[in-house]
């Protein structure tokens, strides 16, 4: 089983920068985890997967998981 998160409305920016926050929302595979897991908004979610795009192009986070 994957974690599920609670709704989290707190978060207001995801800084690409930031590897270990961006971290928790990728599964073991290296895939972004869905809203419904994560219990982020739309608009939450999208600025996460910008952020978590822009780290994997400067190398912050892998594209895929090292098997």
């Amino acid at each position: 089983m994957g974690k599920i998160f609670k709704r989290r409305e707190d978060i207001a920016y995801f800084d690409y920068k930031d590897f270990k926050t961006l971290q928790r929302y990728v599964n073991v595979y290296g895939q972004i985890e869905s809203r419904k897991k994560t219990g982020l908004t739309e608009s939450q979610q999208k600025q996460l997967a910008r952020a978590i795009k822009r780290a994997r192009h400067l190398a912050l986070l892998p594209f895929v998981a090292n098997n």
